[in-house]
């Protein structure tokens, strides 16, 4: 019976449940505080559910606005994420809670005026009809009273926010979302000041507004100190050490901060001056906290990463065609690693800074928590990266390999790495890491497994034909791993029954202790119709005491 609530869809069914019935409790309270007031007599006699209604929504707005800035202060959500508060709050969910919050601000806010604008209504009649009580037109209050103006205000930040917050739209033009975005501020401050004018006033002329102020300036103020740590943190010293061009449009930034301490698996935010003084991007770390730096993967998506791509000097196809030192790893099979303590793969052509420019100046913010940071929690873990989603397991892997080679305590026994790509491409730029991994991984069992969706072209057809003989040749033909490369989409539901029979007959990890129930941590970055593919499945294999946890990168 209780078995869905461990699920992600679950748990948000619940929270919306939750959120309804709370808003519905500030509903009821905000109506029966005015209406069952006898000092208001002179409002709710002429105006009666209208005023009811507005002071109904009203109570909602000051409990939404008082918290929507709470979901994007990501050093208090860094703090909260280390502490038991993680297991009963989703706290790597924060967007999506801030877009809830931001729904249920439009829906209050439509109730709110709808309410407000029967009420002027109301009160016009009785102004026209000469009523003392009700001194001011129609017109005043709508746009000369501090309320109609600060209302009005509001609601065109909130046109301008929410049109330009679709995710078709983001993806159009980021920098749109980003800028109208910021107009949260001038609403939120028009906000603490919406009561100022006094409209709702009793029999005694006395002023009843909420005194919202009280409750929104916490959040204010928490966001306040957010920022001020961000601004700080940003300007300590960071330098951009090496920028390496890899195929498939990825760009490599290594960046040497003395303050920055990371864990793998956790994302940064990167603003760079010469682009954008304002604008800060969130990029997942893909290098290991071994390494002397941090460095991140940039796919040429959008109009702020080709402008990064412009200021470095390199096309999207890249130069020289297929040229490059990493380019060359899919040759063939990878040759035998010897035991090393230090990871060195070949993953890409350097870029080399054009005669007359310098290398851009790089601010980075971070790090803060992601879902992969637990995967050290789990002995059988699988990863699962779609395109430049994989960024995150990069890390993984990375940090993995130092550990298991350097002889240091590892809980992790066995990972299953799935990486799925569109195109023949994509699988270059990660390929030399992974072979490097691939050969020398001690102590940790890797099982690594590529898939391409690319509809093949006629002329591409040959390489099937030499694909199918790789099981004598060593290593796969296309990427140069041993692993062999896979086309079409995985079917995790075939793929989940049988890691799950493996575990139950012990044929998966031999001479390990069956518990009574094992735990696989399922990891996924990447679209969001392949993780509710993927969290479907980890439910319905969940049985015979086996059960797959899914996690989802968010940022």
């Amino acid at each position: 019976m209780f078995k869905g609530l461990e699920t992600w869809t679950t748990r948000r069914y619940v929270f919306f449940i939750t959120w309804f019935i709370l808003h519905v409790i500030l509903f009821i309270f905000g109506v029966l505080r005015v209406k069952n007031d006898d000092n208001l007599i002179n409002l709710n006699k002429p105006l009666n559910y209208s005023l009811w209604i507005a002071r109904g929504g009203g109570i909602c707005l000051i409990w939404d606005c008082s918290i929507i800035l709470l979901p994007v202060c990501r050093n208090i959500l860094r703090i909260l994420r280390v502490s038991f508060l993680n297991k009963l709050i989703p706290i790597d969910e924060n967007i999506w809670f801030h877009k809830i919050t931001a729904y249920s601000i439009v829906v209050c806010t439509v109730i709110h005026s709808v309410g407000h604008y029967i009420n002027i209504f109301k009160m016009n009649k009785l102004h026209m009809a000469g009523d003392p009580g009700f001194p001011m037109s129609g017109g005043e209050l709508l746009y000369k009273s501090p309320a109609g103006v600060t209302g009005h205000i509001m609601l065109l930040c909130m046109v301008l926010m929410y049109t330009t917050a679709k995710q078709s739209q983001r993806n159009k033009s980021f920098e749109a979302f980003w800028y109208t975005h910021h107009l949260a501020f001038i609403m939120l401050g028009s906000l603490m000041f919406h009561g100022i004018g006094c409209i709702v006033k009793d029999q005694d002329g006395v002023c009843r507004g909420y005194r919202s102020y009280q409750y929104l300036l916490i959040g204010y103020i928490l966001y306040i100190i957010e920022r001020c740590i961000r601004a700080y943190r940003a300007r300590l010293e960071t330098r951009l050490v090496k920028a390496i061009q890899h195929p498939a449009g990825v760009i490599e930034l290594q960046i040497q901060k003395p303050s920055f301490k990371y864990k793998p698996g956790q994302y940064m935010f990167i603003n760079i001056p010469d682009l954008s003084e304002y604008q800060w991007h969130p990029f997942t770390i893909t290098s290991s906290p071994f390494e002397d730096y941090v460095s991140v993967h940039i796919r040429q998506a959008g109009d702020w990463t080709r402008a990064l791509a412009t200021r470095m000097g390199v096309e999207k196809e890249g130069r020289g065609g297929d040229s490059g030192r990493g380019r060359q790893a899919a040759g063939g099979p990878p040759k035998k690693a010897e035991k090393s303590t230090e990871l060195i793969d070949d993953r890409g052509e350097e870029i080399h800074v054009r005669a007359g420019f310098s290398m851009p100046e790089v601010r980075i913010d971070g790090p803060f928590g992601a879902p992969t940071e637990d995967v050290f929690d789990h002995e059988i873990v699988v990863l699962v990266g779609s395109g430049i989603g994989v960024t995150p397991f990069a890390s993984i892997l990375r940090d993995i390999w130092y550990r298991a080679n350097n002889n240091m305590s590892l809980k992790t026994k066995r990972i299953e790495f799935y990486w799925v790509c569109r195109d023949l491409a994509s699988l270059k730029w990660f390929q030399s890491l992974l072979a490097t991994i691939e050969g020398s991984m001690l102590n940790v069992q890797l099982k690594i497994h590529i898939y391409c969706t690319a509809v093949m072209k006629p002329d591409q057809h040959h390489n099937i034909a030499l694909h199918m003989n790789d099981d004598f040749s060593g290593g796969d033909t296309i990427t140069g791993l041993r692993a062999l490369t896979n086309f079409g989409r995985p079917n995790f539901g075939a793929i989940f029954s049988e890691l799950r029979q493996g575990i139950t007959n012990g044929t998966y990890m031999p001479g390990a202790t069956q518990e009574l129930m094992v735990d696989v941590a399922v990891f996924f970055c990447g679209p969001g119709a392949m993780a509710k593919s993927l969290r479907k499945e980890s439910r319905l294999q969940s049985k015979n005491g086996v059960k797959f946890s899914f996690r989802k990168e968010h940022f």
